[in-house]
Protein backbone atom coordinates (compact mmCIF):
# COMPACT_ATOMS: atom_id res chain seq x y z
CA UNK A 1 0.00 0.00 0.00
CA UNK A 2 2.04 2.63 -1.16
CA UNK A 3 0.82 5.69 0.10
CA UNK A 4 2.95 8.89 -0.66
CA UNK A 5 4.90 8.48 -4.44
CA UNK A 6 6.80 11.36 -4.42
CA UNK A 7 8.12 13.96 -1.00
CA UNK A 8 7.31 10.98 1.73
CA UNK A 9 6.88 7.53 1.28
CA UNK A 10 4.70 5.80 4.41
CA UNK A 11 5.58 2.44 5.04
CA UNK A 12 2.68 0.45 6.34
CA UNK A 13 3.65 -2.47 8.80
CA UNK A 14 -0.11 -4.65 8.61
CA UNK A 15 1.32 -6.62 11.55
CA UNK A 16 0.98 -3.72 13.67
CA UNK A 17 -1.40 -1.33 11.63
CA UNK A 18 1.08 1.44 11.81
CA UNK A 19 2.90 3.92 9.37
CA UNK A 20 5.99 4.92 9.49
CA UNK A 21 8.08 7.42 7.40
CA UNK A 22 11.06 7.39 4.83
CA UNK A 23 12.73 10.11 2.82
CA UNK A 24 12.38 9.39 -0.66
CA UNK A 25 15.42 7.07 -2.22
CA UNK A 26 15.19 4.06 -4.55
CA UNK A 27 15.67 1.82 -2.08
CA UNK A 28 15.81 1.35 1.58
CA UNK A 29 16.63 -1.42 4.12
CA UNK A 30 15.64 -1.52 7.94
CA UNK A 31 14.81 -3.24 10.86
CA UNK A 32 12.73 -2.54 13.82
CA UNK A 33 10.50 -3.46 16.75
CA UNK A 34 7.08 -2.96 17.50
CA UNK A 35 4.97 -3.33 20.74
CA UNK A 36 0.52 -3.90 20.55
CA UNK A 37 -1.97 -4.78 23.11
CA UNK A 38 -4.62 -6.94 21.86
CA UNK A 39 -8.52 -6.18 22.08
CA UNK A 40 -9.03 -9.88 22.80
CA UNK A 41 -9.74 -11.16 26.29
CA UNK A 42 -6.76 -12.17 28.42
CA UNK A 43 -4.77 -12.03 25.33
CA UNK A 44 -0.85 -10.32 26.19
CA UNK A 45 0.28 -7.58 24.36
CA UNK A 46 3.37 -8.81 22.46
CA UNK A 47 6.30 -7.47 20.57
CA UNK A 48 7.31 -8.42 17.15
CA UNK A 49 10.13 -7.58 14.62
CA UNK A 50 9.37 -4.52 12.00
CA UNK A 51 11.67 -5.63 8.29
CA UNK A 52 11.69 -2.79 6.56
CA UNK A 53 12.18 -2.48 2.69
CA UNK A 54 10.72 0.02 0.23
CA UNK A 55 11.83 0.29 -3.15
CA UNK A 56 10.26 2.64 -5.87
CA UNK A 57 10.86 3.47 -9.38
CA UNK A 58 7.41 4.98 -10.64
CA UNK A 59 6.12 2.03 -11.81
CA UNK A 60 6.36 -0.83 -9.34
CA UNK A 61 6.85 -0.93 -6.00
CA UNK A 62 7.78 -3.12 -2.80
CA UNK A 63 6.31 -1.30 0.71
CA UNK A 64 7.26 -3.48 3.06
CA UNK A 65 4.48 -6.80 2.88
CA UNK A 66 3.00 -5.16 -0.03
CA UNK A 67 3.77 -4.92 -3.32
CA UNK A 68 2.26 -3.74 -6.15
CA UNK A 69 1.94 -1.86 -9.77
CA UNK A 70 1.00 2.09 -10.70
CA UNK A 71 -2.25 2.49 -12.81
CA UNK A 72 -1.63 6.49 -12.55
CA UNK A 73 1.61 8.49 -11.38
CA UNK A 74 1.63 11.78 -11.68
CA UNK A 75 3.40 14.65 -9.28
CA UNK A 76 0.33 14.47 -6.43
CA UNK A 77 -2.05 11.64 -7.80
CA UNK A 78 -1.12 7.77 -8.09
CA UNK A 79 -3.42 5.07 -8.37
CA UNK A 80 -2.17 1.58 -7.63
CA UNK A 81 -3.03 -1.90 -7.55
CA UNK A 82 -1.68 -4.21 -5.22
CA UNK A 83 -1.02 -7.20 -2.65
CA UNK A 84 -1.05 -6.65 1.05
CA UNK A 85 -0.74 -9.15 4.27
CA UNK A 86 -2.97 -8.84 6.53
CA UNK A 87 -1.48 -10.19 9.60
CA UNK A 88 -5.03 -10.35 11.48
CA UNK A 89 -4.99 -13.12 13.70
CA UNK A 90 -6.09 -15.00 16.78
CA UNK A 91 -4.27 -18.13 18.32
CA UNK A 92 -6.38 -19.74 21.65
CA UNK A 93 -2.97 -20.68 23.38
CA UNK A 94 -2.02 -17.14 23.29
CA UNK A 95 -5.18 -16.32 25.58
CA UNK A 96 -5.00 -17.12 29.37
CA UNK A 97 -8.71 -17.36 29.47
CA UNK A 98 -10.33 -20.54 29.56
CA UNK A 99 -13.19 -20.17 27.16
CA UNK A 100 -11.01 -18.29 24.15
CA UNK A 101 -8.70 -21.44 24.49
CA UNK A 102 -11.70 -23.42 23.48
CA UNK A 103 -12.13 -21.32 20.06
CA UNK A 104 -10.61 -21.90 16.82
CA UNK A 105 -7.91 -20.09 15.27
CA UNK A 106 -8.14 -17.23 12.97
CA UNK A 107 -5.38 -16.76 10.41
CA UNK A 108 -3.66 -14.15 8.54
CA UNK A 109 -4.31 -13.52 4.81
CA UNK A 110 -3.65 -11.56 1.38
CA UNK A 111 -5.19 -8.66 0.07
CA UNK A 112 -5.80 -7.32 -3.01
CA UNK A 113 -5.85 -3.61 -3.08
CA UNK A 114 -6.59 -0.68 -5.14
CA UNK A 115 -5.74 2.64 -3.52
CA UNK A 116 -5.56 6.23 -4.55
CA UNK A 117 -3.52 8.95 -3.46
CA UNK A 118 -3.34 12.57 -3.81
CA UNK A 119 -0.94 15.07 -2.37
CA UNK A 120 -2.05 18.84 -1.45
CA UNK A 121 -0.62 21.77 0.03
CA UNK A 122 -2.70 21.02 3.00
CA UNK A 123 -1.35 17.39 3.14
CA UNK A 124 -1.67 13.66 1.73
CA UNK A 125 -4.95 11.97 1.40
CA UNK A 126 -5.10 8.11 0.80
CA UNK A 127 -7.94 5.96 0.26
CA UNK A 128 -7.84 2.26 -1.19
CA UNK A 129 -10.20 -1.24 -1.10
CA UNK A 130 -9.47 -3.95 -0.28
CA UNK A 131 -10.96 -7.83 -0.60
CA UNK A 132 -9.13 -10.91 0.85
CA UNK A 133 -7.73 -13.13 -2.02
CA UNK A 134 -7.12 -16.17 -0.18
CA UNK A 135 -10.59 -16.70 1.15
CA UNK A 136 -9.75 -17.38 4.46
CA UNK A 137 -11.95 -14.74 5.48
CA UNK A 138 -13.34 -13.13 2.99
CA UNK A 139 -12.53 -9.95 4.07
CA UNK A 140 -13.53 -6.72 2.35
CA UNK A 141 -11.96 -3.43 3.85
CA UNK A 142 -12.10 0.17 3.22
CA UNK A 143 -10.09 2.54 4.42
CA UNK A 144 -8.98 6.68 4.17
CA UNK A 145 -6.64 9.25 5.68
CA UNK A 146 -5.41 12.38 5.92
CA UNK A 147 -2.03 13.39 7.24
CA UNK A 148 -0.21 16.28 7.54
CA UNK A 149 3.46 16.15 7.33
CA UNK A 150 5.60 18.53 8.95
CA UNK A 151 9.29 18.69 7.88
CA UNK A 152 11.97 20.39 9.78
CA UNK A 153 15.81 20.27 8.85
CA UNK A 154 16.12 16.22 9.18
CA UNK A 155 12.98 15.56 11.17
CA UNK A 156 9.92 14.65 9.71
CA UNK A 157 6.08 14.36 12.32
CA UNK A 158 3.52 13.02 10.71
CA UNK A 159 0.14 13.42 12.16
CA UNK A 160 -2.63 10.87 10.92
CA UNK A 161 -6.33 10.59 10.81
CA UNK A 162 -8.26 7.76 9.25
CA UNK A 163 -11.00 5.54 9.02
CA UNK A 164 -11.25 1.90 8.38
CA UNK A 165 -14.50 0.27 7.35
CA UNK A 166 -14.83 -4.02 7.64
CA UNK A 167 -17.34 -5.82 6.19
CA UNK A 168 -19.42 -8.77 8.15
CA UNK A 169 -17.89 -11.57 6.74
CA UNK A 170 -14.31 -9.97 8.29
CA UNK A 171 -15.92 -8.84 11.74
CA UNK A 172 -17.42 -12.60 11.75
CA UNK A 173 -14.03 -14.22 11.04
CA UNK A 174 -12.00 -12.56 13.67
CA UNK A 175 -14.90 -11.53 16.26
CA UNK A 176 -17.66 -14.07 15.66
CA UNK A 177 -18.66 -16.71 17.57
CA UNK A 178 -19.67 -19.89 15.55
CA UNK A 179 -22.43 -22.60 16.88
CA UNK A 180 -19.74 -24.59 17.48
CA UNK A 181 -17.38 -22.69 18.96
CA UNK A 182 -20.89 -21.76 21.53
CA UNK A 183 -21.28 -25.21 22.26
CA UNK A 184 -17.33 -26.18 23.64
CA UNK A 185 -16.78 -22.80 25.29
CA UNK A 186 -19.83 -21.58 26.78
CA UNK A 187 -19.69 -18.45 24.98
CA UNK A 188 -23.14 -17.02 22.99
CA UNK A 189 -23.33 -17.48 19.22
CA UNK A 190 -22.26 -14.30 17.60
CA UNK A 191 -22.31 -13.53 14.26
CA UNK A 192 -21.15 -9.72 13.32
CA UNK A 193 -21.93 -7.30 11.16
CA UNK A 194 -20.20 -4.50 9.61
CA UNK A 195 -18.49 -1.93 11.15
CA UNK A 196 -16.06 1.12 11.13
CA UNK A 197 -12.85 1.85 13.24
CA UNK A 198 -11.25 5.07 12.92
CA UNK A 199 -7.81 5.59 14.05
CA UNK A 200 -4.95 8.10 14.95
CA UNK A 201 -1.24 8.46 14.78
CA UNK A 202 2.11 10.14 14.80
CA UNK A 203 4.73 8.95 13.09
CA UNK A 204 8.13 10.72 13.29
CA UNK A 205 11.60 10.55 11.56
CA UNK A 206 15.03 12.17 12.01
CA UNK A 207 17.81 11.71 9.70
CA UNK A 208 21.38 11.43 11.27
CA UNK A 209 23.16 11.32 7.66
CA UNK A 210 22.48 11.28 4.31
CA UNK A 211 21.61 7.41 4.58
CA UNK A 212 20.70 6.91 8.20
CA UNK A 213 17.65 7.65 9.80
CA UNK A 214 15.58 6.63 12.97
CA UNK A 215 12.00 6.14 12.81
CA UNK A 216 9.32 5.57 15.50
CA UNK A 217 5.80 6.41 16.45
CA UNK A 218 2.45 5.16 17.78
CA UNK A 219 -0.79 4.18 16.41
CA UNK A 220 -4.23 4.09 18.27
CA UNK A 221 -7.46 1.85 16.42
CA UNK A 222 -10.95 2.72 18.33
CA UNK A 223 -13.29 -0.52 17.74
CA UNK A 224 -16.90 -0.22 17.21
CA UNK A 225 -20.02 -2.05 16.47
CA UNK A 226 -19.89 -5.79 16.70
CA UNK A 227 -16.08 -5.73 16.61
CA UNK A 228 -16.20 -3.82 19.93
CA UNK A 229 -19.32 -5.92 20.93
CA UNK A 230 -17.73 -9.09 20.45
CA UNK A 231 -17.68 -11.83 23.10
CA UNK A 232 -14.06 -12.09 22.10
CA UNK A 233 -13.25 -8.56 23.01
CA UNK A 234 -12.67 -6.97 26.48
CA UNK A 235 -10.78 -3.42 24.70
CA UNK A 236 -11.84 -1.51 22.60
CA UNK A 237 -9.03 0.53 21.75
CA UNK A 238 -5.49 -1.21 20.09
CA UNK A 239 -2.55 0.76 20.62
CA UNK A 240 0.88 0.02 19.02
CA UNK A 241 4.17 1.94 19.64
CA UNK A 242 7.11 1.20 17.24
CA UNK A 243 10.59 2.47 16.23
CA UNK A 244 13.66 0.72 14.24
CA UNK A 245 16.65 2.23 11.77
CA UNK A 246 16.88 2.79 8.14
CA UNK A 247 19.46 3.00 5.44
CA UNK A 248 18.98 4.79 2.07
CA UNK A 249 20.85 3.53 -0.69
Amino acid sequence: MKKIPYALSFLSIIALGTTQIALAEPTSLGIGIGWENSPYKSYSAHYSPIPHIDYDNGLFFIDDLSAGIYVYHSEDQSISLGARYLSNEFKPHNSDNHQLKQLDSRHATLLTEIEYSLITNWGVFSSSVGADMLNKSNSILVNSDYTVPYMQGNFIVAPTIGINWANGKHNSYYYGISHKESSRSGLRYFNANSSLTPYAEIAVQYSFTENMATFGGIHIDKLTGDAADSPMVDKNTVTSIYMGVSYNF
